[in-house]
């Protein structure tokens, strides 16, 4: 009698041995395959779960919002460091010369460099590309104002608040303007426009104290600086930064405290003056 057991056992692994580096082969291809397909959507995975920078680069190197979402996380979006910011503003220009807010997000960083010239070009040429993005309006009046062009300023400052007439930043800013321009009146009109939206806002208090200081009204600006002063001291540097997107994270408490220096100034000049 013949057995075959050991033969067939032989015979099941010599086509296991073939079979399983043929399976892994086609199931590597598959995996391949859907690497090759879905890159796009497995290298923003890979940067949305993980923010592991250089394997989405690597899984895809074409894709305009990955290297602008790289961008926006390096400015402020979790780390800052505005050069990394700017280089992969610029590489998503590259791929797509139109894609919306990279001028504006350089424009940003310039300004915030003190390069008011390169700014003013960049959001320019946002403006022209998409000029229903009214937020860049906001960005050249306050590019605008710190060049000196206050009425160039004030007529953006107009238009973002047709948009937005609820910003408290708009109003405070275009109350700035006013009186940058010696006009106290417009300057303390624009504050109280504001504060109807965010009534225990700091910085309109402010501007609007001031207003009513140089107008001489000095009971008024007394008691509405007291109040801004009590509301900067109740806030964080953190309450400070989101209030000033894409500055140093350093700064923050430099900047608040400079804040609350500035009140006080002016409530020792009206104690001066009672």
């Amino acid at each position: 009698m013949i057995k075959f057991a050991g033969t067939m056992k032989r015979i099941k692994c010599a086509q296991q041995t073939i079979l399983l580096p043929a399976v892994a082969a086609v199931v590597l291809g598959i995996v391949s395959s859907s690497i090759y397909l879905y890159h796009d959507q497995l290298a923003r995975f890979v940067w949305r779960q993980f923010h592991f920078e250089n394997v989405a680069l690597t899984l895809d190197r074409s894709d305009p919002q990955l290297f602008f979402d790289v961008g926006n996380y390096y400015f402020g979006g979790g780390a800052y460091d505005i050069g990394r910011a700017e280089y992969y503003f610029k590489k998503s220009l590259d791929i797509n010369p139109e894609i919306d807010g990279a001028h504006y997000q350089i424009a940003r960083i310039y300004f915030i460099r003190g390069d008011f010239y390169t700014a003013l070009d960049e959001i320019n040429k946002e403006i022209e590309l998409h000029p229903d993005f009214k937020r860049s309006y906001y960005v050249r009046g306050l590019i605008y104002g710190y060049s000196g062009r206050l009425k160039e300023a004030e007529n953006d400052f107009k238009e973002f608040l047709k948009w937005k007439p609820e910003s408290w930043a708009g109003h405070n800013d275009l109350a700035w303007v006013y009186f940058t321009k010696g006009d106290y009146k417009n300057s303390a009109a624009t504050a109280r426009e504001g504060l109807k939206y965010v009534p225990n806002n700091a910085w309109l208090l402010n501007s609007l104290g001031v207003a009513l200081l140089n107008e001489g009204n000095l009971a008024e600006a007394e008691k509405v600086l007291t109040d801004a002063l009590a509301y900067a001291s109740a806030m964080t540097p953190a309450d400070w930064g989101r209030s000033y997107p894409g500055n140093n994270p350093s700064v923050y408490g430099d900047g608040l405290d400079a804040m609350k220096a500035s009140i006080e100034r002016n409530l020792a000049l009206i104690a001066a003056k009672e």
